[in-house]
């Protein structure tokens, strides 16, 4: 599947916002095809959300400051909220 590429915004919610369209099709299709196989929403569900932090986790270790990592987890948190 190709993804479109973004757009240049000045506001990061808005390419945050972008982002999670460009990837809503594969990601119903990687849910469609989980589901097929045999797996149920709520296994989906909980492994996909551990994927998730698992890669917010790696990506604030990557950025190398104890606050960049916090950031990181805080906005993950506040997004989990909702």
């Amino acid at each position: 599947m190709t993804l479109f590429q973004p757009h240049r915004f000045d506001d990061q919610s808005n390419r945050t916002n972008e982002c999670k369209n460009a990837l809503r099709a594969a990601f119903e299709e990687l849910v469609d095809d989980a589901l097929t196989a045999g797996w149920d929403r709520y296994e989906v569900s909980l492994a996909l959300s551990e994927l998730g932090e698992q890669l917010v986790q790696a990506t604030a270790e990557s950025a190398g400051s104890e606050a960049d990592i916090a950031i990181a987890k805080a906005i993950f948190e506040i997004k989990r909220a909702f």
